[in-house]
């Protein structure tokens, strides 16, 4: 015969079973917050990473420079300048050369600097967009590192040879020895950021 079990061994039994089922139960709950937690955080990120943050207004302002440090193709970090003519168009060097383009930079870059030279005026910014425009038509200069030739240029040169010979400011930096790489026209000591973009 089998021994029979005291009722105290039963109660045992029965908490330890109790106790166990809540165990499990904790440990099917604690797994479901994380995965809710997990899908969550991801939803989250997505929402960020979709969401555009800027200061600032969008520059339409003739003369204010424009840079992005977007890769070229997404490959080359080599970034972009341009300065803006008006709200429609802005003046800079692509590889075909100078020329009048769309500003359409809110949404065809990443992430955009809206620049302005701290020592010059409205007027004397127009009038830097003015000498830009003047050389519409020029090639593109492929040698970085020749920023004095004024027969061809490459888009951080142009907006930097405009400062440089209307009004002597160098918006240069010592960063890429004689190469005007367009964050350096953000990252001089000459210029003040009035707007950011970061899509």
């Amino acid at each position: 015969s089998f021994p029979t079990r005291r009722s105290s061994d039963l109660k045992k039994m029965q908490c330890f079973r109790k106790g166990w089922y809540n165990i499990m139960n904790m440990n099917k709950i604690k797994k479901s917050l994380c995965l809710t937690l997990g899908a969550m955080m991801i939803f989250s990120s997505t929402l960020t990473s979709n969401a555009a943050t800027q200061t600032g207004t969008y520059p339409t302002r003739r003369g204010v420079i424009l840079v992005t440090p977007d890769a070229y193709k997404n490959l080359i970090p080599t970034g972009h300048a341009a300065i803006v003519w008006d709200s429609q168009n802005v003046i800079e060097s692509l590889s075909s050369g100078v020329g009048i383009h769309k500003n359409n930079w809110r949404t065809t870059k990443n992430k955009i600097y809206g620049v302005t030279v701290t020592s010059t005026s409205a007027t004397q910014d127009r009038n830097a967009a003015s000498w830009c425009r003047n050389q519409v038509g020029k090639g593109y200069n492929w040698n970085y590192f020749n920023v004095n030739t004024r027969q061809k240029f490459y888009c951080s040169q142009l907006v930097w040879a405009a400062y440089k010979d209307l009004y002597r400011i160098d918006l240069n930096t010592s960063l890429f020895g004689q190469a005007v790489h367009p964050m350096e026209l953000v990252n001089s000591s000459r210029t003040n950021t009035i707007y950011t973009y970061t899509r």
